[in-house]
């Protein structure tokens, strides 16, 4: 006789793990693409009141998107691949970084590419870090607080002593 009693315990990565793993992985890069291709057809239908910087501010955003993708891309295979804390905290890290720095950054290069127009960019840009920072402290919550987390990233203390010593 099977006693029922106990419930399934949730591990491995599934559920809203699972989906937040395929956002990472897949739509946000895919979305970091699509905006960086609008964004940069912009700057190049007006590259004529932009001035001659507007190459170096493309290549610029180019890099910082691949950057941003690539590590996004990695956030995404550590916490498929590798079932330790570690992955969750890399996560966790990374994914405010991304909804922090690459705004900055851009929003950085453009004031002083474009100095005349820094001013109309700081409203959009402001926003853009809030939404991305109500998406990153729901996420954190999640992997800080769910059990499916809790029980399949492993909390080895042996890897934290091995670390830091």
């Amino acid at each position: 006789m099977t006693d029922f009693t106990e419930e399934p315990q949730l591990k491995g990565v599934g559920g809203w793990l699972g989906f937040f793993v395929f956002i990472l992985g897949i739509v946000s890069p895919a979305r970091m693409l699509f905006q960086a291709s609008a964004n940069i057809a912009e700057v190049d239908a007006a590259a004529h009141l932009l001035g001659p910087g507007t190459g170096t501010y493309v290549a610029i955003s180019w890099a910082l998107i691949i950057v941003s993708v690539a590590g996004s891309v990695f956030m995404a295979y550590r916490l498929l691949a590798v079932h330790r804390w570690s992955s969750v905290v890399i996560g966790v890290i990374g994914l405010w970084c991304l909804a922090i720095l690459p705004t900055l950054v851009d929003l950085a290069v453009s004031a002083i590419m474009f100095p005349k127009f820094a001013g109309a960019a700081v409203p959009e840009a402001l926003l853009s870090i809030g939404k991305s920072c109500i998406s990153a402290t729901v996420w954190t919550l999640y992997l800080a607080k769910s059990k499916r987390v809790a029980n399949t990233y492993a909390k080895d203390i042996s890897e934290t002593q091995r670390i830091f010593g």
